[in-house]
């Protein structure tokens, strides 16, 4: 499709001759009947907003988020949700009313993984199954410890459609903060593979292994078949049949490298994988674990809270601040955005945008987001949960970045780019 083209078809349609440089005043109609046209969606036309470099929310703003959930009967949690750009998958804070001598109701579970953390002031439950073991009722506790309570309480990373739910462990009243980020294979449920294209994907995949299907489909898509492997690599066929078989034959690196040589592919996208996991799904932290990782960091004494190697982009840490310098502090800089929320005491949150600083006075319940690649940093004396994840800017992006060919140029001319394919050109 060539701009002359374009307008060729819509002449029928709109008294107006489009170009790179009149875009941005085509009205509703135009861009409906482009997008007739081309065969895409309306929405891929329209021009979003910029993400802002951070949206800060007071505890007063937070609280104006307030509603209630009904669930077994009672009043059941009260949720608040946490400042996050439009269209985010934003983190909330949940109070948790049920009563300690109430068996908790479970919930559903849902696609998106998650990291929740105890805010107290008082120790929770949290359930996981409808069978109690003590891996699927644990009492989510809170730091006691005036020493080291900036890391305020246990914590835990949550998969897909992990069944949970919470009660009180005490008359008192408890919070968590539930950090649920997006999906990243939720197209993959909806429209994006039909109903045949899907059925087949779920009944041939290698359930415990996946990896092991997509070499082997990757294989197949590149026209190689697994005896012609066998020739060029000299790893016995039968042991590559069963390799694709069961979950009990296992090919080294070694051997999926040379085989991903031949089709030219990358071996570390296949190799199988071990995460740290219960036999739920979820991985716990008690604050006791956290409080085991205390280190210094930049200009903060900083503690981890669960994470997994499931999401990369998911994780997150405690940050003590103590540093009441004058100057602006900006020593904090990620590939993921980030969500902090203040717990404790007082704290100057600085910013740099372009050549602009900003800086703002936050106080307990006060929460930030800032967006990836955004110097920043804090001062005074208070403590904060840091939790980051991949919304801005995620590790599948990194790894296309990665196998960029000439990445000096692309970075340089792929930032909203207007130059045609140059088929307009008349010489």
């Amino acid at each position: 499709m060539t701009i002359d083209v374009l307008n060729d078809l819509l002449s029928k349609h709109i008294n107006l001759s489009v170009s790179l440089d009149n875009l941005d005043n085509l009205d509703d109609h135009a861009i409906e009947k482009i997008s007739e046209i081309l065969s895409i969606p309306k929405s891929n036309l329209i021009k979003n907003e910029e993400v802002p470099s951070f949206i800060f929310n007071s505890k007063k703003q937070i609280e104006e988020t307030k509603r209630p959930i009904r669930r077994g009967g009672i009043h059941y949690y009260n949720y608040y949700t946490l400042p996050s750009p439009k269209g985010y998958v934003a983190p909330v804070l949940i109070d948790i009313l049920c009563p300690k001598n109430k068996m908790p109701v479970l919930n559903n579970g849902h696609l998106e993984p998650a990291i929740t953390v105890s805010l107290g002031p008082n120790d929770i439950y949290a359930r996981f199954a409808k069978k109690i073991n003590k891996n699927t009722f644990v009492k989510f506790r809170v730091n006691p410890d005036p020493k080291t309570n900036w890391i305020i309480g246990s914590n835990y990373y949550e998969p897909s459609y992990c069944l949970h739910t919470y009660s009180r462990a005490t008359n008192g009243p408890g919070k968590i903060l539930s950090y649920t980020t997006k999906s990243y294979i939720e197209g993959l449920f909806g429209n994006k593979l039909n109903e045949n294209s899907f059925n087949y994907l779920k009944k041939n995949l290698n359930l415990k292994k996946p990896n092991r299907s997509f070499l082997y489909q990757d294989i197949t898509n590149k026209g190689y078949d697994l005896n012609y492997i066998h020739k060029k690599t000299k790893i016995n066929k039968k042991k590559l049949e069963n390799y694709f078989k069961d979950h009990k034959t296992k090919l080294d690196l070694k051997e999926i490298t040379k085989i991903c040589n031949i089709i030219n592919s990358n071996p570390s996208d296949y190799l199988d994988k071990k995460f740290k996991e219960d036999p739920v799904g979820k991985y716990y932290y008690d604050y006791k674990d956290s409080i085991k990782t205390i280190r210094n960091f930049k200009s903060y004494e900083v503690a981890s809270i669960a994470c997994s190697a499931r999401d990369p982009d998911l994780s997150g840490y405690f940050v003590k601040v103590d540093n009441r310098t004058k100057k602006i502090v900006t020593d904090i800089i990620d590939s993921n955005c980030s969500h902090y929320l203040v717990t404790k005491g007082n704290v100057k949150f600085f910013s740099k945008d372009k050549k602009k600083f900003n800086n703002i006075n936050m106080n307990e319940g006060d929460s930030v987001w800032v967006a990836s690649f955004t110097e920043h940093g804090f001062s005074g004396s208070g403590a904060l949960i840091k939790i980051s994840d991949g919304q801005n800017f995620n590790y599948l992006e990194k790894i296309d970045l990665n196998n960029t060919y000439n990445l000096k140029m692309t970075l340089a001319r792929g930032r909203k780019d207007k130059i045609n394919w140059g088929y307009d050109t008349k010489k």
